[in-house]
C-alpha cells in the first residue's frame, strides 16, 4: 500500500529483486494492480508501472476483484459479493425445490 505511483514502482522493483534472488518466477497473467485517489475520488494512472520486463494488469477501482475469497472493489463496495451470494443461494433453493430428497 502506497500513496503514489512512484512508490508503487519502488515496491514492485523490490518484489522483482526478491523473486530473482529466490529463483521465483512472477506469473504476469495473475499479477494485477489497482490505484485510487480517495481524496479526489478517481483512479490513479498506473501506466508507468513496471515489474521486471513486464507490465502488470491494471484493474480499475470500479471493477470487482476476488481478495481472500471475497468479491470487492478497492473502494470497499461489497455489492458484487452480496449479489453473488444471493444468486447462488436462490439457484440452490431452485435446485432443491421439488427434488426427491426435499420434504
Amino acid at each position: 500500500m502506497t500513496t503514489n505511483v512512484h512508490d508503487m514502482n519502488v515496491l514492485l522493483a523490490c518484489v522483482n529483486s526478491h523473486c530473482q534472488w529466490a529463483g521465483d518466477k512472477i506469473n504476469m497473467g495473475k499479477t494485477e494492480v489497482t490505484g485510487y485517489d480517495y481524496k479526489r475520488q478517481c483512479p490513479l494512472d498506473l501506466s508507468i508501472l513496471q515489474l521486471g520486463n513486464g507490465k502488470p494488469k491494471i484493474v480499475m477501482p470500479w471493477d470487482p476483484v476476488k481478495y481472500l475469497g471475497v468479491l470487492l472493489k478497492i473502494t470497499g463496495d461489497l455489492t458484487f459479493e452480496r449479489d453473488y451470494v444471493k444468486k447462488k443461494t436462490l439457484d440452490t433453493i431452485k435446485q432443491l425445490t421439488k427434488h426427491m430428497y426435499h420434504p
